[in-house]
């Protein structure tokens, strides 16, 4: 018997934690059963194995391995406990080897070092100017507004820069009466309020006077709510001396409804009104994009070495290394966060970076999520006030027992970085003509560098990052390389993948390679990227000419892409795709020996959970989007629960929504989102409050993720009760969405079901799944079970019609009635059928959207409708999750008809319509949990003749489950079943004639329980 893989909060040796008393689990091999445990914890490796502890459990009796919270005393800042676990099994005993759990910062005064600024003087001075958003008097008017400039230039004028942005239309910049072409098609008829960061815009300013004008258009009425338009600019004077004369927007002059000639050169608008600051929400910071920075400063090591801790963090992105070496491979930290609420930390063991004598610190300082302009509005700043700052603390603990802080201060030095540009939607700018070799090294010469500035401590929270870092997860190599018009060479990678191009290159200095990244190619071969929107996905990297070849590689954005464009000769060797992930560990493998349409789309919905578990799961990773969408992940964690170990990645997530959640309970419907964005909830989109926390109790016995959200859960449910009495789900319903892209829409969010059915019935959800949860936490879920009754019977009376049919009859409609127990028991048969008679007048096709489609298999399954189950899996016509990768679709498609559908919204990687894999996973391949944990599984293998044998492997909290079913063109014959150590699966088969099991059943089912081991049952 071996007892393996101690975790601390589900995580293997678990740095930097916040938790007091962590929840400890372990498994078991080679044993069957066990029958108690005991778990010693000391303070350090060498006490634990003398006895010197800080806590002993005792022997407890127990089968329990995992949701077992520490004993000892309360950790205590940056406090190290190793531990380790005695089992009793089949009359033995074992003790496993020692793991170790480590606290973090735990207070605010245990932060030590100051924030320093990370910008250059160019920015300094631009936001020293105060650029800020600006509009007319009155904010919600559809009138085009026309703002205007008169200004003398110096008369040692060198060149001028004019930087404009207009929400939420720009409709032309005039320099002198020249009107300037517009940097983006700002004037789209889309309900996505687009505008943005100052753009530049080309025109002849002279010595002397000079006019720019601008028309802007606010949204009155829109998709989203409408909060009023706002203007910015930035015009940059550079003169002889070098000295920049800065005139920003809140110079201008504003009219609505401008007369004619008003942008004229010599046009009089002295009698306009000045503008006023804009009311809107606009609160990022529009100033253009600006270089990384680099940040340094030295420590001598004179006595050894026990351990080094380095806490760090930034207000954008950061990559530390220390002597030369980077102290992770963690990817843009801190990762997105709900920074008005907190900002996160990261912790890293660097005790083997350090080196007696002289040791340098350096970290480069990006945009990261924080600074980069995102969202639709495409804000900088858009999460908290400029400038980018970073903050550090080193501490080295020496074998005599005294101690040494590193931290920042003003003692640091800035200096410039070859990075010219690096924001999350349009990629990174490198001149590699600009490094400085052994910046990151002691000894380097930064005389010509200059000291930093001090900056303002945020007004947040820092808060431990514990859960999987960004990180490098694998390359893949481009299958094939074509030229398809004369310098632009266009490399396939044969899969849609999230991250980025290593490139080899030879070139003279200057030589600049531009590399665009898309998911499409235009009818010539050319990428098209027509549905990134706003997103520029474009790399850049100027050489330095050294005659070698030189590498590039980005750090500080990333791309979704099958496709680079690559405009400098390049051969397939030169090239490696670059696959970046939030470093969650795969637990699942399932195959389809006979139906290789449906392995594609599982491999499809895998690979757009490696795309999409960004830092926080994502709509998309391309377009000017990557947000985290409640809806979508609500709807697919089931599926990613299999595929990967996402406990910690989804907790993480979950403490994002609790910081986002308004002050009168609603969740918004995007996790973080930027400051700007409308504040609005939806239903079965703002429920993922709840429903994740569920999953992750059921999928990994977690209880913990019960208590941590048990309070925001009351305040939702209370959110929507308030305005509720009769349980219909009537008023504060928010933006609405229902079934969103589902196949009878028009417009995505069109009104295919009806919206008050699909809202009172995550309602109704929503409220069993806090009676169980309040059961499993000790609480009393007897209120909720009342709740979910009443609006049950509201639900039967105001949806469900006597004939079976629900709301208007739609597939939707039909699918959450049943899939939520809303049908009365005597109309669930006549409720399916007109379900499955939907189904096959269309031809065997579904019509679901967002809401529907996780739900449709199991609802048929559940009433017996094999057939239709079979049907829908294996069709591959439109619309089916078959036709995607029948048509080239390597990961998920946001819309059933991604081939067609608008490309100002159709991603080609997007999870939601995957969280079919999680049908294929509970019911193909018979892999369920019976009980939270899979301390007891549910082995109810569905056979379909058309789809034949599935094998399948998952690595559940308690170990791997298998299984393997066999059959032929009427049923199923052969099942086999791996039960890990301390589990027991409840096996269902169908029919009777089982041989070797003990049968309780009929001829419909055979029932039995198993315990750990290996077994075949045959027919």
């Amino acid at each position: 018997m071996n007892i393996v893989d101690l975790r601390a909060e589900y995580t293997t040796n678990l740095l930097g934690t916040e938790v007091r008393h962590p929840r400890l689990s372990w498994r078991l091999e080679g044993a069957a059963r066990q029958h108690s445990y005991r778990i010693r914890a000391a303070a350090s490796e060498a006490a634990l194995a003398s006895g010197d502890l800080l806590w002993d459990s005792g022997t407890v009796t127990s089968d329990a391995t995992f949701d077992i919270a520490y004993g000892g005393p309360a950790l205590a800042s940056m406090q190290r406990v190793w531990w380790c676990v005695e089992v009793g099994a089949d009359g033995a005993t074992a003790t496993s080897a020692p793991a170790w759990f480590e606290a973090g910062l735990l207070v605010p005064d245990d932060w030590r070092g100051e924030w320093i600024e990370a910008e250059d003087e160019l920015a300094a001075a631009d936001r020293a100017a105060g650029v800020s958003w600006v509009w007319g008097e009155t904010s919600l008017d559809a009138r085009p507004h026309a703002f205007r400039i008169d200004f003398n230039a110096p008369a040692d004028l060198v060149r001028a820069e004019v930087l404009i942005a207009g929400k939420d239309h720009l409709r032309g910049v005039w320099i002198n009466g020249v009107k300037s072409p517009l940097d983006w098609h700002f004037d789209w008829d889309t309900y996505l309020p687009f505008w943005g960061t100052l753009a530049a815009y080309e025109g002849e300013v002279k010595p002397g006077h000079n006019s720019v004008c601008a028309l802007v258009e606010a949204d009155t009425t829109g998709f989203f709510p409408v909060d009023g338009g706002a203007f910015a600019a930035l015009i940059r004077l550079h003169r002889t001396d070098g000295q920049i004369d800065r005139i920003v927007g809140s110079a201008f002059r504003v009219l609505p409804d401008p007369p004619a000639g008003w942008t004229q050169a010599a046009f009089d608008a002295a009698g306009w009104p000045g503008v006023v600051p804009s009311t809107s929400w606009a609160q990022g910071d529009p100033r253009p994009t600006e270089p990384a920075m680099l940040l340094r400063t030295e420590f001598t090591i004179d006595r050894p070495v026990a351990a080094a801790r380095l806490y760090a963090t930034a207000l954008g992105a950061y990559e530390a290394g220390i002597n030369g070496r980077t102290v992770s491979g963690a990817i843009l930290a801190p990762e997105i966060s709900v920074a008005k609420s907190h900002v996160l930390y990261q912790t890293y063991d660097v005790t083997d970076l350090l080196a007696a004598g002289a040791n340098a610190l350096g970290a480069t300082v990006a945009d990261g999520w924080y600074a980069s302009p995102f969202g639709w509005r495409i804000e900088r700043y858009g999460f908290g006030p400029a400038p980018r700052r970073f903050r550090a603390s080193l501490r080295i603990d020496y074998v005599d027992g005294t101690q040494q802080w590193v931290t920042t201060g003003p003692d640091w030095r800035i200096g410039t970085s070859p990075i010219l540009k690096s924001e999350i939607y349009d990629g990174e700018t490198l001149d590699a003509r600009l490094a400085q070799p052994g910046w990151d090294l002691p000894g380097f010469d930064d005389r010509h560098w200059s000291p930093v500035k001090l900056g303002v401590a945020p007004d947040t929270r820092l808060v431990a990052q514990t859960s999987p870092a960004l990180e490098r997860m694998t390359a893949l190599k481009p299958r094939s390389i074509g030229e398809p018009a004369p310098g632009r060479f266009v490399l396939d990678f044969g899969q849609n993948f999230s991250g980025w191009v290593r490139l080899r290159a030879r070139g003279a200095a200057g030589t600049t390679i531009r590399l665009r990244f898309a998911e499409l190619l235009n009818a010539d071969g050319t990428v098209d990227q027509a549905n990134l929107r706003l997103a520029r996905a474009t790399d850049t990297f100027i050489l330095a000419g050294t005659g070698a070849d030189e590498w590039f590689e980005p750090r500080f954005t990333y791309h979704g892409f099958r496709y680079v464009e690559i405009d400098h000769p390049v051969t397939l060797d030169d090239v490696e795709g670059v696959v970046v992930y939030s470093a969650c560990v795969d637990t699942g493998s399932l195959h389809f020996l006979d139906a290789p349409l449906l392995q594609q789309i599982t491999d499809n919905a895998m690979w757009a959970q490696r795309s999409n578990f960004f830092a926080v799961p994502t709509d998309c990773p391309q377009r000017d989007e990557r947000m985290g969408w409640m809806g979508d992940i609500q709807v697919f964690l089931d599926a990613a629960a299999f595929n990967m170990d996402v406990d910690p990645f989804i907790r993480r997530f979950l403490m994002e929504a609790r910081a986002a959640q308004r002050e009168d309970g609603a969740y918004p419907i995007v996790v973080p989102q930027p400051l700007s964005f409308p504040d609005v909830v939806t239903a079965g989109w703002s429920e993922a409050g709840i429903i994740l926390p569920w999953q992750l109790w059921q999928r990994y016995g977690d209880t913990a993720v019960i208590d941590e959200n048990w309070t925001a859960m009351e305040a939702w449910m209370a959110f929507v009760a308030r305005d509720n009495p009769d349980h219909v789900w009537r008023e504060g319903r928010g933006l609405d969405l229902c079934d969103w892209l589902s196949v009878d829409a028009i417009k995505p969010d069109d009104e295919t079901t009806p919206r008050i059915l699909c809202a009172t019935a995550y309602w109704a959800w929503s409220a069993q799944l806090m009676a169980e949860m309040a059961a499993a936490s000790g609480r009393d879920a007897a209120p909720w079970q009342s709740l979910r009754d009443s609006i049950g019977q509201a639900y039967a009376a105001e949806f469900v019609r006597k004939d079976g049919t629900c709301g208007n009859g739609s597939q939707t409609s039909q699918v959450l009635s049943l899939a939520f127990g809303l049908v009365p028991d005597d109309r669930r048969a006549a409720a399916a059928t007109v379900l499955a008679a939907n189904i096959r007048a269309r031809g065997m096709k579904l019509s679901t959207g967002f809401l529907g489609t996780p739900y449709l298999l199991d609802v048929l399954a559940d009433a017996g409708l094999h057939e239709e189950v079979a049907g829908l899996m294996l069709q591959r016509e439109y619309p089916s999750w078959g036709y995607m990768p029948l048509n080239g679709a390597t990961t998920m498609w946001e819309r059933w008809n991604g081939d067609t559908g608008d490309l100002s919204m159709n991603s080609y990687n997007h999870y939601a319509f995957g969280a079919v894999v999680g049908f294929f996973w509970r019911r193909l391949a018979g892999i369920a949990p019976a009980a939270p944990g899979f301390s007891r599984i549910a082995a109810r293998p569905l056979w379909l003749p058309a789809v034949g044998r599935v094998k399948a492997r998952f690595a559940s909290p308690v170990g791997e489950i298998a299984t393997a079913s066999e059959g032929d063109d009427q049923r199923l014959t052969a099942f086999e079943l791996t039960v890990p150590a301390n589990a027991i699966a409840e096996v269902e088969l169908p029919g009777s004639g089982w041989q070797g099991v003990p049968a309780i059943g009929n001829d419909v089912s055979t029932r039995f329980e198993v315990g750990a081991g290996t077994y075949r049952f045959t027919r």
